[in-house]
């Protein structure tokens, strides 16, 4: 796809075309300069950036502080072999879908010795290396999680009893089996607002950060076996899903809108854009967007975009990621307890209500927390219907330093003095200083 200068301007984010010396040569009214949360996408001798809105900076903290415990988790003593690799391929995985994760490299053997190491944790599963051609690659976490997804899909929803492997030069990973594809196929979009599942989601955004491309299932042998292909691609792409359309017709588009939606130029784009594309007539040169797409018209060119992932999208993601690969993570009880209250913690600055458990398994898995994390525990039993995750609890107890106390059926945790200007406890206590849970 070429983006001329006038091209630019007209595009729906605030974005700006530099030179490999940094120079601007075009940007879009809204552009104000690069700052924390600008996306770089590389071209062949020019880079596109986008700027997104200023990122919460006490999100990035939260999800780097969980990634770095699991990593933690990963090298700690007495952690076997198998256990550290599936733990820091895990930390991997949620780092790229935090955006943070610097690749590490490797071969198709590490990625081989990883990919067992997180299959090992799922019943009788199904895979045979036909063929190996050895060779480098990017970074072997992300590989082994990637294909992970295509395996357990392929046992979960195709009950695949073999799953046949094949490395070929490039690399390109291919992967067989007998069944039939989905019919209606699996969105398995990048943004986490548009996806079906979080699997195949996944491998589209480590397919952007590996150079690589995803080919979904197609049916081989007849229809009575099914095919998918990983392979690593080194061109240059633009991997953000954009288009141009004309007359209501794709006029250009980024390989990774193809990719998105599945209307390349010469096709209308889906209908979901449909009010989009009526907000931006009725509001000509400006952007107009939704959960996940944006869009800018001036009558005769429409520019659609699917934009890359806020701090608060990217949270989602990695509490989805955390989910998902819930079997992968086997931590230490001190670490496991701070893993589970940050992920909780998470979720709660994106509005989302604290886990509620009963009163029984509270004052059981409070004083475990409290145990992992050396504090004192509650002097009585919880009292009151339903009672907050007990790991949220003892981890704010330790990140404030105060008192917890149960008040009508209200944990109440007293911030300290010293700690009132903790990022967690402006956004979570009260003005008289005290976090009342749920």
């Amino acid at each position: 796809m070429y983006l001329s200068a006038a091209d630019i301007a007209q595009l729906p984010l605030a974005a700006a075309l530099i030179d490999r010396d940094g120079a601007v040569l075009a940007h879009t009214p809204e552009w104000q300069g690069s700052g924390l949360g600008t996306i770089a996408y590389r071209l062949p001798v020019t880079t596109l950036l986008v700027a997104l809105e200023p990122p919460d900076l006490d999100l990035a903290s939260m999800m780097t502080e969980l990634i770095g415990t699991i990593r933690a988790a990963a090298s700690g003593p007495g952690v076997d072999e198998q256990r550290r690799l599936r733990l820091e391929v895990l930390a991997a995985g949620l780092a790229l879908v935090a955006g943070a994760a610097p690749l590490s490299g490797g071969t198709t053997d590490d990625v081989l010795e990883r990919l067992t190491a997180v299959l090992a944790m799922i019943s009788s599963y199904p895979l045979t290396v036909v063929r190996h051609h050895r060779c480098r690659i990017p970074d072997a976490d992300l590989l082994a999680l990637a294909l992970r997804q295509l395996v357990v899909n392929a046992r979960r929803h195709d009950d695949a009893t073999v799953v046949e492997l094949a490395i070929d030069e490039g690399p390109t990973f291919t992967l067989e089996w007998e069944g039939t594809p989905n019919p209606g196929g699996i969105n398995s979009a990048r943004h986490v607002a548009d996806r079906d599942r979080w699997g195949l989601g996944f491998v589209r955004l480590a397919c952007d950060a590996l150079g690589a491309t995803y080919l979904a299932p197609l049916a081989v042998d007849g229809g009575t076996r099914v095919t998918a292909v990983l392979g690593l691609d080194h061109g240059p792409r633009l991997l953000l899903p954009l288009a141009l359309v004309r007359d209501g017709i794709v006029a250009q588009a980024s390989p990774a809108w193809d990719q998105e939606t599945h209307a390349p130029p010469g096709k209308p784009p889906p209908t979901r854009w449909d009010q989009l594309a009526s907000a931006a007539a009725a509001a000509p040169g400006r952007i107009v967007a939704d959960s996940s797409g944006c869009a800018r018209g001036d009558g005769a060119d429409l520019w659609l975009a699917i934009p890359p992932h806020s701090t608060a999208d990217r949270a989602r993601d990695l509490v989805l990621g955390l989910q998902h690969e819930h079997d992968l993570l086997d931590a230490p009880m001190r670490l496991a307890t701070r893993i589970q209250g940050l992920t909780c913690l998470i979720a709660m600055l994106m509005g989302e209500p604290i886990p509620l458990i009963t009163p029984k398994d509270f004052d059981r898995e409070y004083a475990q927390a409290c145990a992992a994390l050396s504090l004192p525990s509650l002097n009585a039993p919880f009292v009151g219907t339903r009672a907050p995750d007990a790991s949220v609890v003892a981890l704010l107890a330790e990140r404030f330093g105060g008192t917890v106390r149960n008040v009508g059926g209200c944990v109440q945790i007293t911030v300290n003095d010293d700690q009132g200007g903790h990022p967690l406890a402006r956004r979570l206590a009260g003005p008289d200083g005290v976090v009342r849970l749920p």
